[in-house]
């Protein structure tokens, strides 16, 4: 097997366009290992149209992407995707019904490591509890590649803190977690590697433990981006 078609996801000269406007233009890079990789950019920058076009959302232009040991990536977008009419303990049942790699046994577990009322529907759950409800149902599903834009936007230091410790928790070994965020602060020990883009192009990758010891991420990070 060559060394490319080992890699975990593949990008190869990869073009998104959203009627005339090129929001991904070409974009080509691999990534090989195993790893929870922190997306990074300015508003703009093509965050969400890589993550959805990856998930089949949005149909290249030209270019492609592929995968490795699974036919299609688990996405979570960035806004809630679990109906709030649903009990809390239905919904694994439920969301089975819609992925065929949907772990039934990790969601429940999921559940139970949130202490969340079975009984309670989803729409009366706490904001935060929400949002940890639908990062637990994507980490519940047996993939290879996982994609989550934006999750911790919107939520609390507290519900943060223990959205990073349900994904340290449950991410599986042996795959590749693409986290797009534009946090920087706090999040420096949950990322193998870095990359940002700048006008749908890659503009800095970094692997994290290879920075020089002081070095900085969020320096990094904001330079790149201030001198872009």
């Amino acid at each position: 097997m060559t060394e490319s078609m080992n890699a975990l996801l593949e990008l190869g000269e990869l073009v998104v366009a959203r009627g005339r406007k090129f929001c991904l233009a070409p974009l080509t890079i691999r990534f090989a290992n195993p790893a929870i990789v922190g997306l990074f950019g300015h508003n703009g920058a093509g965050k969400t149209t890589l993550l959805r076009s990856l998930a089949g959302l949005l149909p290249p232009k030209s270019g492609f992407f592929r995968f490795r040991g699974t036919a299609s990536p688990a996405f979570l977008p960035d806004a809630p995707f679990i109906y709030k009419f649903l009990r809390v303990g239905s919904v694994p049942e439920v969301l089975s019904g819609y992925f065929d790699d949907f772990d039934i046994a990790r969601a429940k577990s999921i559940i139970d490591d949130l202490t969340l009322d079975a009984s309670k529907k989803v729409g009366d759950l706490s904001k935060g509890m929400e949002e940890q409800l639908n990062l637990g149902m994507a980490l519940a599903r047996r993939s290879s590649v996982y994609l989550f834009d934006e999750p911790l936007a919107a939520v609390d230091p507290v519900t943060r803190d223990r959205m990073l410790e349900l994904i340290k928790r449950h991410k599986p070994d042996d795959a590749l977690l693409i986290i797009s965020t534009h946090l920087i602060a706090g999040l420096e020990s949950l990322f193998d590697e870095c990359v940002v883009l700048h006008d749908g192009r890659l503009l800095l990758r970094v692997q994290v433990p290879e920075m020089p010891p002081g070095g900085s991420l969020e320096s990094s990070i904001k330079e790149a981006m201030i001198h872009a």
